[in-house]
C-alpha cells in the first residue's frame, strides 16, 4: 500500500476512466491530493460530467505513469465524502483547488475516495512480475 501512495505522490496527475452517460468510455486527467488512514483523496465539481458519470456508475479505473515507463493502474468504486473537515483539507492542499472552490462547504465541490476492496497494480517493462495490491 505504501508503494501505491508513493507512486501517487510522485506522479500526482493521473487519468481517470468512467463509463459516460452515453455508454462510451471517458478518460480525463485528475489530481491526487493526499492519503489519510489508508484512503486516497480526489475531487471534482458536481457540475462536471465526471461527477454525473460516477453518480450513475461508481466504477472507475485510474492510471498514471512516470518517465521511466513504470505505471499504476487502480480500479474500484468511488466513495463520496461529506465530511467538511476532509473537504477543507483537500482545499487547503492545493492552490488551484482553493482558487476554484474557495472552501470545503462549497456546494459544487465534491471529494471522493476509493471504496475498500479496490485493486492496484504497479508494473513496468522490466519483465519482472507486476506488484498487485488490494486497498
Amino acid at each position: 500500500m505504501n508503494d501505491v501512495k508513493e507512486f501517487l505522490e510522485q506522479n500526482p496527475v493521473e487519468y481517470l476512466a468512467t463509463i459516460g452517460l452515453d455508454g462510451e468510455a471517458k478518460v480525463r486527467p485528475i489530481m491526487y491530493y493526499f492519503e489519510e488512514n489508508g484512503k486516497y483523496y480526489f475531487c471534482t465539481s458536481t457540475q462536471k460530467p465526471m461527477y454525473k458519470e460516477l453518480e450513475a456508475n461508481p466504477k472507475f479505473e485510474l492510471t498514471a505513469a512516470n518517465p521511466e515507463f513504470k505505471w499504476l493502474r487502480l480500479s474500484g468504486e468511488v466513495e463520496w465524502i461529506d465530511d467538511i473537515e476532509l473537504k477543507q483539507k483537500v482545499i487547503d492542499s492545493n492552490e488551484l483547488v482553493e482558487s476554484l472552490y474557495g472552501s470545503g462547504d462549497n456546494p459544487i465541490f465534491a471529494v471522493f475516495t476509493i471504496k475498500e476492496g479496490a485493486k492496484a497494480v504497479i508494473a513496468d517493462f522490466s519483465g519482472e512480475p507486476a506488484k498487485k495490491y488490494e486497498l
